[in-house]
């Protein structure tokens, strides 16, 4: 009985990564059911034994996303004061964390970044993820604001709008290799992109 339970467990994972993929580079409107179990190699009463529905296993997949993510910035959330050389040190281990969950999930952050705005259900969790995204770093620097860390006349809430449009940002080019400024990227490790953006984040164009 384990090793049903075992079995099954690997199939659904197996047909969540194929339907990510599938989103992904088909579109959620031009992928089919039918596409998902062909690849899966399985029956469609398979696929419908672990999901109700093609918008079911793509909530499912967002809400898995949304939970790591989360995970790694709270990685920042301070208990005590520590100095700006640890505070960069603890900014570049959530960075560490979001850009390698992104390099391990291409698919989920390309519909994350991307959006699905063709399907209202599926595009509102996606811009609930990226409000709780925005919410976390609002705590995060909140805290650091409570423990006298930053200035005192910072807004956090604003101060994680521009976080978040600093790391979609970056985040997008560098996996989409969509534009120009793209090409620049790709000529530095994936650590050297994470110190600059961090490094970015904390002293802006002068280092100041």
């Amino acid at each position: 009985m384990m090793q049903d339970r075992m079995r099954r467990q690997d199939r659904k994972q197996q047909l969540l990564a194929i339907a990510l993929e599938l989103f992904a580079t088909k579109g959620f409107e031009n992928t089919k059911i039918s596409d998902i179990v062909a690849k899966a190699e399985v029956s469609q009463g398979t696929f419908y034994w672990h999901f109700e529905s093609k918008e079911a296993i793509c909530l499912e997949m967002l809400e898995a996303g949304r939970v790591q993510i989360l995970n790694a910035i709270q990685i920042g959330y301070r208990t005590t004061k520590v100095d700006v050389k640890d505070s960069v040190v603890s900014s570049m281990n959530i960075f560490e964390h979001i850009f390698q969950f992104a390099e391990e999930n291409p698919f989920l952050m390309q519909i994350i970044l991307k959006g699905i705005h063709s399907q209202p259900t599926l595009q509102s969790k996606v811009d609930a993820i990226k409000t709780d995204m925005e919410a976390a770093f609002a705590k995060n620097i909140r805290r650091a604001k409570e423990l006298h860390m930053t200035n005192e006349r910072i807004n956090p809430e604003m101060q994680a709008v521009f976080v978040m449009s600093l790391l979609e940002g970056v985040l997008s080019r560098w996996l989409f290799k969509t534009s120009s400024s793209s090409q620049v990227l790709q000529h530095h490790s994936l650590q050297q992109i994470i110190e600059e953006t961090v490094k970015f984040e904390f002293f802006g164009i002068f280092g100041v």
